[in-house]
């Protein structure tokens, strides 16, 4: 039986657990053959999918990755991997910033650089960025992260056009909460009092995400490029 994605390379960074590790084994499940990426060596992405370790906070190794990359040629990029810092602004360091930006924003540019001449050698490609609902609204003490979600989402908006005419489509997912393990596991979430906050009166569960974001990077999306789509069971509405 065909699938969506069957003879197609994908690269999902920061595929070892979460919303990443869902979406890299969704593509699997779906035909793709994945690169999923992680910080450490060894690290553990879903079952037969391809690893390979990577540090964007190492300018050096991101570029020498990026490198990799290009020589295989992945049709499929889910920018994915990203961190958060909360911090006051009288408290942040300039070296936290940075560190952000480099993971969140600065490497999904390069790997996107990395991955456009492939796309439009096959004239079809498919380029999704991670961001958040904090690249819509925001609150305190999310300076270096809001302001790499809200970029993220202005890297598809300025690339979507630049390779349109070329078969590539770029989007952006804004995901709300999603109950994750390491969610399950913090101890300063209240999780009833979170959920009571979102309309639909739960958290998402990384497959619901990972469903959606396969569709978006397949075959069945034909014209959907440079935006952003919110899924956030309403909250941001209200």
């Amino acid at each position: 039986m065909t699938k969506p994605h069957d003879g197609r390379l994908a690269l999902v960074t920061g595929a070892t657990r979460g919303l990443g590790y869902a979406i890299a084994e969704r593509l699997r499940d779906d035909g793709a053959h994945v690169i999923a990426t992680g910080t450490k060596p060894g690290g553990k992405p879903p079952k037969d999918c391809e690893y390979m370790d990577v540090d964007f906070t190492d300018a050096k190794a991101t570029e020498a990755f990026a490198a990799l990359v290009a020589k295989r040629g992945p049709l499929i990029l889910v920018n994915n991997a990203g961190i958060g810092i909360e911090r006051g602004i009288e408290e942040l360091k300039t070296e936290e910033f940075r560190q952000v930006h480099d993971i969140n924003l600065v490497a999904p540019m390069i790997l996107c650089r990395a991955v456009v001449p492939a796309m439009r050698k096959a004239k079809w490609g498919r380029i999704l960025n991670v961001g958040s609902i904090y690249g819509i609204i925001s609150r305190e003490k999310r300076v270096p992260y809001s302001s790499t979600k809200f970029g993220i989402d202005g890297l598809t908006a300025a690339l979507a056009p630049e390779v349109a005419r070329d078969g590539i489509l770029v989007n952006t997912i804004a995901p709300g909460f999603i109950y994750t393990d390491m969610i399950a596991a913090a101890k300063d979430i209240d999780v009833p009092a979170l959920e009571a906050r979102i309309p639909i009166g739960r958290m998402a569960q990384p497959g619901e995400i990972a469903a959606f974001v396969s569709w978006l990077v397949g075959p069945e999306n034909t014209y959907m490029s440079g935006s952003n789509l919110v899924i956030d069971g309403g909250l941001v509405r209200v």
